[in-house]
């Protein structure tokens, strides 16, 4: 193992960033267990195979950054900005999910076992394969909108004459509704 894949690979445990401006780095394959990042700026990071089990994220803003493939055993993401997020593949473990807003994002094949989902904002995002045995409160998040049969701004909660939508009609555009995942041409 070289010195730098050596650091990148332990230096990390336990480190205090908190409120750290760490915008687009990639810090894929870095351990990162117990390190405190709360209020951290994640924005577009390359988070992708980190190791994170008993990391504080709470309140930071991990805004369409790729964390596919982590271990977030445990992880605490209270309060955090999760929109258009990518865990596809990753360990979430008793992670808490409290009260955050994660409009977009994306939970394929994500193991979401005994997770906390209490006042999170899910609208939009996609669970497809994931395994949520034992999720606590999530009858206490939201995962749907509705909109008015003829068009208009969409509402939270269900009314008269109002659809439900649990996705995006327009894909990766972003509106009001639905936070914006960029598109990436192929």
């Amino acid at each position: 193992m070289r010195m730098q894949d050596l650091a990148i690979h332990s230096a990390l445990v336990g480190v205090q960033l908190e409120r750290g401006d760490l915008r687009g780095k990639n810090l894929s394959q870095a351990n990162l267990t117990n390190a405190n990042l709360r209020m951290a700026d994640l924005r577009d990071a390359d988070l992708r195979g980190i190791t994170a089990i008993k990391a504080d994220f709470s309140g930071a803003n991990l805004m369409r950054a790729n964390l596919e493939g982590a271990d977030l055993t445990t992880a605490d993401f209270t309060g955090a900005y999760l929109r258009a997020t990518n865990f596809s593949k990753a360990r979430m473990w008793a992670t808490m999910l409290r009260r955050v807003s994660a409009k977009n994002a994306v939970f394929f094949d994500t193991d979401l076992t005994y997770a906390d989902f209490l006042g999170g904002e899910f609208l939009g995002s996609r669970f497809n394969g994931a395994i949520m045995d034992g999720a606590r409160n999530v009858d206490r998040a939201q995962f749907y909108w509705w909109v008015p049969a003829e068009g208009g701004k969409p509402v939270y909660e269900p009314r008269p004459g109002y659809v439900r939508r649990n996705f995006s009609a327009t894909g990766g555009i972003s509106y009001p509704e639905n936070a914006g995942r960029r598109i990436h041409a192929g």
